[in-house]
């Protein structure tokens, strides 16, 4: 009975070893078949593009990210394939679909609004214009609350001062009548 437990457990964790290397090797599969020219992926690091060319026999993808990025990543790293279909070339239309469909098509994915990188330049100039504009804001506001601290503070000097010459007159006075008053 004693031997019969530790058995049982090794038995489950030799099952789960194959499971899951039957899982992975699927996925390998799955990818390895999915990925052909015009395919979307992402890569395991998060990047996402469209396969524009494999080499074999190199075990490299080229992927293009964005309108004018192109990657060359290992094979590996291509962790999902998002569209398993080819896309049809933009120079020869499918057959079933007549010529006036596909330029339809074709100025459809003309009108999808793109930013370009200059675009996306002068958005983040215009973010850090505002971010440093904001700066200058806070850092007027801290030196006019700092200057108002300080006339605080040469007000209650200046006060202070007019405080003590007035008690220095006050007691020179009240010593001059003092004396004044001894003598009469």
């Amino acid at each position: 009975m004693d031997l019969l437990i530790p058995l049982a457990l090794a038995a489950l964790l030799i099952f789960f070893l194959f499971n899951s290397r039957r899982k992975q090797k699927a996925r390998a599969e799955q990818i390895k078949s999915g990925l052909v020219p015009g395919a979307t992926v992402m890569t395991t690091f998060g990047v996402f593009g469209t396969v524009l060319s494999i080499d074999e026999e190199n075990n490299q993808v080229t992927i293009e990210s964005g309108p004018g990025t192109v990657l060359r990543v290992h094979r590996q790293a291509i962790g999902q394939i998002e569209n398993n279909q080819a896309a049809a070339p933009v120079d020869a239309p499918a057959a079933d679909t007549p010529a006036a469909d596909a330029d339809v098509d074709a100025a459809a994915d003309d009108e999808k609004p793109a930013i370009t990188d200059a675009e996306l330049d002068a958005m983040n100039e215009r973010k850090r214009a505002e971010k440093d504009t904001a700066d200058d804001e806070a850092a007027e506001d801290i030196s006019t609350e700092e200057s108002a601290a300080e006339t605080e503070d040469v007000d209650a000097e200046a006060a202070e001062t007019d405080a003590d010459s007035a008690a220095a007159d006050d007691a020179s006075t009240d010593s001059t009548d003092s004396d004044t008053d001894k003598k009469n």
